[in-house]
């Protein structure tokens, strides 16, 4: 049974030999994979809300290629999909969605590959994977284990390639999925009639996308790339307060700016007695930590005092109206919730 969903993308599950796992860290056309934490949240929170029948979600990543050939992956967002009888359904028109906005948020972001819930690869995982060799080139496929079978490999990345079982060709795959795609309107009834007899809807993505895929000749080996969680300076600030478990003493903002303040005034006086120790011949000068000085103090702009009370009020004024729109976008959405849940018992 089909998904409702317009053009989903119904791809059949090969067997199980005809999926390859080949563990080579390193190997392939991709270097290795650098992921931000962002994307092991928005996983996480897409296996969280998942539906009750599924076991399992999987999505699509956002990042971009390094020239060292390492993929940096730095957003992601779910595909409904349904896996059934040996039958994978995707929601290409979803996937496409999604991806033009994303675009037009970050044009610098682009679909470098998929995710998926779960210990490694399955068989199930290679019809995915040749769909997402049509969105982008050498697509890396990201798994996180979220039944924690093994703490120490609880994300992976692989890469898949496209090889020939007996005397086809590689090249001979990739034509016969050209001609099937580019086959005129006569040819395409034939291939409806038997799309219809396994159980896929004609002219749908799936009878472009997914019977190349499944062809008996061809195969997908995986395999493992380095991974490594890449963190910015603001990304590593909220790990740490995340990873803190003392979550209900966490400082507010007003006690969070003082706590900084405090500590630069203890930075500067340190600095302060370090300079006059050295200026009175207690302490041996260092160059280095001279230059450093130096470089501290030229950074810091001469403002006068009204100039600064200035600077300071405009920046105020601007996190207030931030923090006003986000109240009014946040009951906008409150409303807009309601109104449908009444329209719904109605």
């Amino acid at each position: 049974k089909t998904l409702d969903r317009p053009r989903a993308s119904l791809l059949d599950a090969p067997s199980a030999d005809m999926v390859a796992f080949l563990p080579v860290t390193g190997a392939g056309q991709v270097a290795s994979a650098k992921v931000h934490p962002v994307v092991v949240f928005n996983i996480c929170d897409s296996f969280v809300r998942r539906a009750e029948t599924q076991t399992r979600v999987i999505g699509t990543l956002l990042g971009h290629v390094n020239p060292d050939g390492s993929v940096e992956v730095k957003n992601a967002y779910a595909v409904p999909h349904n896996e059934q009888n040996g039958q994978v359904f995707v929601d290409v028109e979803f996937h496409r969605a999604m991806a033009d906005l994303a675009k037009k948020v970050n044009p610098a972001e682009v679909v470098v590959g998929w995710y998926s819930t779960g210990n490694g690869v399955v068989p199930t995982d290679a019809l995915i994977h040749e769909f997402y060799n049509h969105e982008c080139k050498n697509p890396v496929h990201v798994t996180l284990d979220t039944q924690f079978t093994d703490g120490q490999k609880l994300m992976r990345a692989w890469v898949g390639r496209s090889v020939a079982i007996g005397a086809a060709a590689i090249e001979g795959a990739k034509a016969a999925a050209a001609a099937a795609v580019a086959a005129p309107e006569g040819a395409k009834d034939d291939t409806d009639a038997k799309e219809k007899q396994e159980g896929s809807r004609p002219n749908s993505e799936a009878s472009k996308r997914g019977l190349p895929v499944a062809a008996a000749s061809a195969a997908t080996h995986f395999q493992e790339i380095g991974l490594v969680n890449n963190f910015d300076a603001a990304e590593r600030i909220g790990v740490s307060l995340l990873s803190n478990q003392n979550t209900e003493n966490l400082a507010t903002h007003s006690q969070g700016l003082e706590s900084t303040i405090r500590k630069l005034g203890e930075m500067l006086d340190s600095t302060a007695l370090y300079v006059q120790n050295v200026v009175a011949g207690k302490t041996p000068g260092n160059a280095e930590v001279g230059r450093f000085l130096a470089d501290a103090l030229a950074s810091v702009p001469r403002l006068t005092r009204e100039q600064f009370e200035k600077v300071f009020g405009d920046a105020i004024q601007d996190v207030l109206l931030v923090m006003y729109l986000a109240n009014v976008t946040k009951m906008q959405l409150m409303l807009a919730e309601k109104l449908q849940t009444a329209s719904l018992l109605v």
